[in-house]
C-alpha cells in the first residue's frame, strides 16, 4: 500500500498561503488546534467524528461526520480557484488494499472572485476501506488534513483509526445512505452526452463544450459545471454557459504556456443540476 500523501489540488493564487499552512502543521501537533482524541476532533466551530458504518463482503464503509459552525466551509477533493483539498497519510495497516472516498455532489460558492467548491454547515464523507483477503478484518491508522475557511483558512488534522471507532447508529446509517446517493452518478457508461471542441481566441485558448439537450434538460438543466484535466498540468478557468442554453465555454491554462496538446479524454466533467450531480470523462470531437 502506498504511503504517500495524496496529490493536493490547488489554485496557484493560494500556493503560497498553503504552504505557510503546511509550515504551521509541521511545527505544532493536531491538538494544538483544538479538542483532539482520536476518531474525533472538536474545536468552537467545527466537529469531527469517524464511525463505522457496515460491512461488506469486500470492504468496510466508515464516515467522517463534519459539522461547521455557520458561514465556516471546507472543500471537495477539488476545490477550484482557491482552498485545498484534503489528503491523508497512512500511518499503519493491515490487509487494507485500497480506501476509495465517496464525495458528494459539492456546492459552488462565488467569493472575492474565485469559484470555490465544498460543503458548508455539515459534510457526511463516506470512505470505502477494500480488503486484501475477504475471510480477514481489515485495521488502518491514518493521518488526515482538512481545511476548513470563514473569514481566515485553517487546516485541521486528526487522526482516525479502525481499532477504536464507534459504530453508527440507525439514524446516521440513513445519513450515511443519503450521502452515497449524492454521490455523482458516473455516465461513462452511457452513450457520450458531451461534444467538445478547442477554439483560438485572440492569446486565449477556449474549451466549448456542448451537451446533450435531451438529456440535459427539465430536472437535468445543468446549474453549474465543474472542469478538471486528469494529467494535472492543465487546469480551466471562467467556466460560463453561452448564449446557447447546452454550450459552456472555458479557458484552458497550462503550466507549458500555450504549447501543450489536449487530450480530450482525461477531461473530467462534473456536472451539478436541479435532480443532482453527474460525472463523465472524456467528450467527443463534434459532428460537422
Amino acid at each position: 500500500m502506498d504511503n504517500n500523501y495524496s496529490v493536493i489540488t490547488i489554485s496557484k493564487n493560494l500556493l503560497v498561503t498553503f504552504l505557510l499552512l503546511i509550515f504551521t502543521l509541521s511545527h505544532f501537533t493536531s491538538s494544538s488546534f483544538g479538542n483532539q482524541k482520536t476518531n474525533f476532533y472538536q474545536d468552537e466551530n467545527v466537529d469531527i467524528s469517524f464511525l463505522k458504518a457496515w460491512d461488506s463482503k469486500d470492504a468496510t464503509l466508515y464516515a467522517l461526520f463534519i459539522r461547521m459552525q455557520k458561514n465556516w466551509k471546507t472543500y471537495w477533493k477539488y476545490p477550484g480557484d482557491s482552498g485545498f483539498s484534503p489528503e491523508y497519510k497512512i500511518i499503519e495497516s493491515k490487509n487494507l488494499k485500497k480506501i476509495e472516498i465517496s464525495w458528494p455532489t459539492p456546492q459552488v460558492f462565488y467569493e472575492n472572485g474565485s469559484v470555490i467548491n465544498g460543503y458548508k454547515k455539515e459534510l457526511i464523507l463516506p470512505i470505502f476501506f477494500y480488503k486484501e483477503k475477504n475471510n480477514k478484518n481489515i485495521d488502518f491508522k491514518l493521518d488526515f488534513i482538512m481545511g476548513f475557511c470563514d473569514e481566515i483558512c485553517i487546516p485541521i488534522k486528526f487522526i482516525i483509526n479502525s481499532k477504536d471507532a464507534l459504530k453508527t447508529n440507525e439514524l446516521k446509517n440513513k445519513l450515511v445512505s443519503n450521502s452515497l446517493e449524492k454521490v455523482p452518478l458516473d455516465l461513462s457508461n452511457t452513450e457520450n452526452l458531451i461534444e467538445c471542441e478547442v477554439k483560438k481566441n485572440n492569446n486565449k485558448i477556449n474549451l466549448i463544450s456542448k451537451f446533450d439537450g435531451n438529456f440535459f434538460s427539465n430536472n437535468n438543466t445543468i446549474d453549474q459545471l465543474i472542469l478538471e484535466h486528469l494529467d494535472g498540468q492543465i487546469w480551466f478557468s471562467e467556466i460560463k454557459k453561452n448564449n446557447e442554453s447546452f454550450e459552456f465555454i472555458s479557458i484552458i491554462n497550462s503550466f507549458e504556456d500555450n504549447n501543450f496538446f489536449l487530450d480530450k479524454s482525461k477531461i473530467k466533467y462534473t456536472i451539478i443540476t436541479r435532480s443532482g450531480g453527474f460525472q463523465q470523462i472524456g467528450c467527443k470531437s463534434p459532428i460537422n
